[in-house]
């Protein structure tokens, strides 16, 4: 999902918490301040938040494409400017373009520089078995067993992540739309009892504390989606 989707959906559910909370108080005041804190968490959290994960795992996407094509090509080639020839021209456009400014620096240099890139523990292993594998020779795919495998569950782990956190959003999102809906149907069955309490400070708070526990379940509920555990260039650090 794109990024300007993602907006639009934020959007559309700041409105609409906004419409439930005019609805339930006919406090102008309060909607309106209700829907700012919605926007204001939306645009300095929740879309940052996504957009960070996106590239992480996007770039992941590319490392593990790149690593798995090089030695690939590398054990039939035997060569490594043959295999990041090769390797490069089946990358995307963007990352082609990329590796293109680098032609003044030497094979090595251009691996090197790519840690810069592929700010991943992976790729460093990938690294230290490319370069082992110059000075000492040897079979490439044997060498890259580990590696292969842990990229490919990495890989793996990135896909079903994803798909857990898409059901848990489409889930809490329901649980909520659901409460919401109970609090703008009571507010008219019990018509009577709310010309009775809309204007004390108890019922108000209530209800904005309501709206504001469902900000915070978005939150953490992201917050949670967009945790990924990758290991970093040190296999102790965390890339998000």
């Amino acid at each position: 999902m794109s990024n300007n989707n993602k907006l639009f959906i934020f959007l559309f559910i700041s409105l609409a918490v906004a419409v439930v909370a005019y609805l339930a108080l006919e406090n102008i005041f309060v909607s309106i301040g209700i829907l700012a804190l919605y926007l204001v968490t939306t645009i300095l959290l929740l879309l940052p938040k996504f957009k960070k994960y996106d590239i992480v795992k996007n770039r992941y996407h590319e490392c593990y494409h790149f690593v798995n094509n090089f030695i690939i090509t590398l054990s039939i080639k035997k060569s490594i400017s043959g295999a990041l020839e090769t390797t490069v021209g089946s990358m995307n456009s963007e990352f082609a373009d990329m590796f293109n400014g680098l032609e003044n620096m030497s094979e090595n240099e251009k691996l090197d520089y790519l840690a810069t890139y592929f700010e991943f523990y992976d790729y460093s292993l990938f690294l230290q078995i490319v370069y082992i594998w110059q000075e000492e020779g040897g079979d490439i795919i044997s060498m890259s067993k580990y590696l292969i495998s842990n990229i490919r569950h990495n890989e793996e782990y990135l896909t079903k992540t994803e798909s857990i956190s898409k059901r848990k959003y489409v889930e809490i999102g329901i649980l909520w739309a659901i409460s919401l809906s109970i609090i703008v149907v009571l507010r008219f069955a019990l018509s009577e009892f709310y010309e009775k309490v809309k204007g004390q400070i108890l019922y108000v708070a209530s209800i904005s504390i309501i709206l504001a526990f469902a900000l915070l379940t978005i939150f953490l509920l992201v917050q949670k989606g967009t945790s990924l555990n990758l290991k970093g260039k040190s296999n102790h650090e965390k890339v998000a």
